[in-house]
């Protein structure tokens, strides 16, 4: 086992190696039976077969297949198995994959970004875990090892099994906790064809594609994600670029092929007259293929070779238009250079050799002497392409496939606490409404709950850097009603208007049946900003910074304090720990005698998985295979009396007030509440 690997595993616990169940991981093929790539028959049931490493296993587990070799029944002595994936080594099989559905004309895209999502959301220190049990089978009248019984919530179960295609392959190391006797498995996946096995499975196609033109940079990658996620930023950060190693320009609906590349243009004559000629004059996508070539083959002294065209809100303009024959030359060979060259017009042929006339002969020592002439052009290794696209947007201009594929795509997902580039603290902006601030974080957190329930798309949730403060801090109550609430009602809830869960249904009329429906103009008394309705419209979400009850935490059964959100899940805990006799069904009907109304409070496991809106909650199992799950998200703090929906003060006078439970929920360091 990979020493770096063992180190990782050893400071998780997992001190001793079992046995490598697969050391011969190229003559691995169809073990995973799953219905794509199982050859013959097969219902697509996830489970690994563990047959080469059956003797090693057997000198494991001894008195389980002595038990089982006796007649007793095989999940007796099953053993519960820990496994770990390594994030940077399922990123790596992304390209092989996209390409193998590519190629079976298959669109992958929606997938590649829930990939990309489960592994950030899931991975920590690099890895990612779930769960299984070692289990013996009895079929075919002999015992027959296996990893069954995958966490279903997992990530084998929802991610890992879409990177595993016809000639996939893997490396399984089988640990133990000498302390604890708990075991763990560390996985590593490739493919059979490869000589050498390396964390990230690329390796190989990297080493093949090596030329002298390594030092450069070359990409041609979209950043993409809803809107305020930082695309900008990372592109305006990219390391070891400055200024003057790019150009930038945006797209919008009247961008074209003459606004891009160029074309002829009324400048004055040079003799000072007012008369006019015409020039052809090169734009963007010109400039930066010049200064990129002029950089290739005659690069200054302390120069950087690479540059970079950008390219911001590339689908807000119609690509097909924009580029033109240009499109051609985005396909790339391993050196990275353009695959194919194309003839461009006189005029721009003209142009193009009058630019590069100066260093005309270094590009033709260096073979170059057809692009030195204008009469073709292909693009250089050191010129990189790089652009954004907000997800909100997509609708306006769409990418077809043929041009998609050109581009690497980057997915840039919403960040809730993001750190800061130089500080390397959490940025905690707030939201100041004349003295009462609020968590923007928690804030847009709820919110795009709100949005993907109602719309089902994540494309017009709202990123951290969506709005910016004034100050660096605090976004002011102007800026918020005229971005914030302006985007959320014109953008995504003014098409559904008068819907129940519509996030403008909020307050209540003075009899305090009715929800009042709010439109963006009800944020105004005249000329002023309602404060108190803003207030209301947040508060619906979070409550205020300035409120105790935001800082409070809270004790079940005298554990370790934990925040409000976590109440339901820890008393949960203790709750099934005492009645582990009862059936998930028996224990949901119990906690909804408490009658608390917070959306998906707690669960059984068929209504979770029947979900379409992703609950946040948390699974707590117990006995054989029993699971509830149980919310962590929806509690609200502070509320007003005439909107409020269920609040924690709730939860825990009715926690405390089951005596036959055996739970007490405490508040930790508040001697002023009652």
């Amino acid at each position: 086992m990979e020493p770096k690997y063992k180190d990782i595993l050893k400071r998780l616990g997992y001190d001793q190696l079992v046995c490598d169940i697969f050391a011969n991981w190229e003559n691995v093929k169809d073990e995973i039976l799953v219905s794509e790539r199982k050859t013959g028959t097969g219902n697509g049931t996830i489970h690994v077969f563990l047959g080469a490493a059956d003797s090693d296993l057997r000198k494991e587990f001894p008195n389980y297949y002595m038990a089982v070799e006796a007649g007793e029944d095989t999940a007796i002595h099953a053993v519960p198995v820990k496994h770990y994936f390594v994030a940077s080594n399922l990123i790596s099989m992304l390209g092989y994959v996209s390409q193998y559905h590519f190629h079976k004309q298959e669109s992958f895209e929606n997938e590649i970004k829930d990939i990309l999502r489960l592994i950030d959301s899931n991975s920590s220190n690099g890895l990612l875990e779930t769960s299984s049990l070692f289990k013996l089978s009895t079929g075919s009248n002999k015992l027959r090892p296996y990893f069954k019984q995958f966490d279903s919530n997992g990530v084998f179960t929802k991610l890992v099994r879409k990177l595993l295609l016809p000639n996939s392959a893997y490396k399984i190391y089988l640990l133990k906790n000498s302390s604890t006797n708990q075991y763990s498995a560390f996985w590593l996946i490739g493919f059979n064809d490869l000589s050498n096995f390396e964390a990230n499975s690329n390796a190989d196609l990297i080493k093949s594609q090596k030329t002298t033109n390594q030092e450069f940079n070359t990409q041609q990658v979209i950043y993409y994600g809803a809107p305020g996620t930082g695309k900008s930023f990372k592109v305006e950060n990219r390391e070891g670029e400055s200024e003057e190693d790019r150009i930038r320009t945006t797209f919008h609906p009247d961008t074209d092929y003459s606004s891009f590349v160029g074309c002829y243009k009324p400048v004055p004559k040079e003799d000072n007259s007012d008369k006019i000629t015409y020039r052809f004059i090169g734009q963007c996508f010109t400039k930066a293929y010049i200064e990129a070539w002029k950089r290739y083959v005659a690069p200054q002294d302390g120069q950087n070779r690479n540059f970079t065209l950008v390219i911001e809100e590339i689908n807000r303009g119609n690509c097909a238009q924009i580029f033109g024959d240009i499109f051609q030359l985005l396909d790339r060979n391993g050196d990275g250079f353009s695959q194919y060259t194309i003839s461009p017009d006189v005029d721009l042929t003209n142009f193009l050799a009058e630019q590069f006339d100066k260093i005309k002969e270094q590009m033709v020592e260096q073979g170059f002497e057809k692009i030195a002439d204008g009469t073709e052009m292909k693009l250089p290794p050191n010129l990189s392409i790089i652009a954004t696209m907000n997800t909100s947007d997509q609708s306006l201009f769409p990418i077809d496939s043929a041009f998609k594929r050109r581009w690497d795509w980057e997915y840039i997902p919403i960040q809730y606490s993001p750190i800061d580039d130089v500080t390397k603290e959490t940025i905690a902006n707030k939201i100041n409404i004349k003295g009462t601030t609020y968590d923007w974080g928690e804030f847009i957190k709820a919110v795009n709950e709100r949005i993907y329930q109602l719309t089902k798309s994540e494309d017009k949730e709202l990123g951290y850097f969506f709005v910016r403060p004034d100050d660096g801090i605090y976004i002011t109550m102007q800026r918020f009603v005229s971005k914030v609430i302006f985007y959320l009602w014109s953008d995504i809830y003014k098409d559904y208007a008068g819907r129940e869960n519509s996030i403008f249904k909020f307050s209540e009329d003075s009899n305090g049946k009715n929800k009042i429906d709010h439109s963006f103009n009800s944020f105004f008394n005249e000329k002023e900003i309602n404060v108190k309705l803003v207030k209301m419209f947040i508060e619906q979400f979070v409550g205020t910074d300035n409120a105790a009850d935001a800082k409070m935490k809270y004790k079940v059964n005298g554990d370790a304090p934990v925040g409000g959100r976590r109440i339901a899940v820890e008393a949960m805990k203790k709750y099934v720990e005492k009645f582990s006799q009862q059936t998930p069904q028996q224990v949901l009907e119990q906690w909804n005698t408490l009658g608390i109304s917070v959306s998906h409070f707690v669960e059984t496991e068929d209504v979770f998985q029947s979900q379409t809106d992703t609950p946040r909650s948390e699974l707590i199992t117990w006995g054989e295979n029993n699971k509830i799950y149980v919310t962590t998200n929806g509690w609200v703090y502070n509320t007003n009396e005439q909107y409020k929906v269920s609040t924690i003060k709730q939860l825990v006078e009715a926690i405390n007030s089951k005596e036959d439970w055996g739970i007490t929920v405490e508040i930790v360091n508040n001697e002023n509440r009652c």
